[in-house]
């Protein structure tokens, strides 16, 4: 009988050391045609330990949809992340996209992994992508 109180209060003490994950984003963004503009992306924890490990996506349209990397065909060689030590210390999973273009309007959701089981994303942002129109 002990050893079944212990098994029931390791499993109770691991339960709490499970940490809830909340990412937010702006909801809308607008950017010049040409321009680089910023898709911010937080992560907060429920404890105030640090997540050592981890990494994040980004997605167009819908979490799961086309990713938003320099891999990706349309955004190839556009995209700049935040660096590791950003994304750990600061919390921050931004990206920067490059040279925006009127078909990168749209929706775009940050996804958020850390080590070793909370993940989470966004609610997403909006960016909106206008025409340069410059004075002749």
């Amino acid at each position: 009988m002990r050893g079944l109180a212990l098994l029931l209060l390791l499993g109770a003490l691991r339960g709490c050391l499970l940490q809830n994950i909340r990412v937010s984003q702006i909801p809308a963004v607008s950017a010049t045609e040409g321009s680089t503009v910023t898709l911010q992306c937080h992560y907060t924890l429920s404890s105030t330990e640090k997540g050592t490990a981890g990494w994040y996506r980004w997605y167009r349209h819908v979490l799961g949809g086309p990713e938003v990397s320099n891999d990706s065909g349309n955004f190839m060689g556009r995209v700049s992340r935040a660096f590791q030590n950003e994304f750990i210390n600061n919390r921050s999973a931004s990206i920067q996209l490059h040279r925006v273009q009127i078909s990168d309007t749209g929706m775009f959701i940050c996804e958020v992994t850390l080590e070793p089981n909370p993940q989470g994303h966004g609610n997403g942002t909006f960016l909106t992508v206008t025409a340069d129109v410059t004075e002749s």
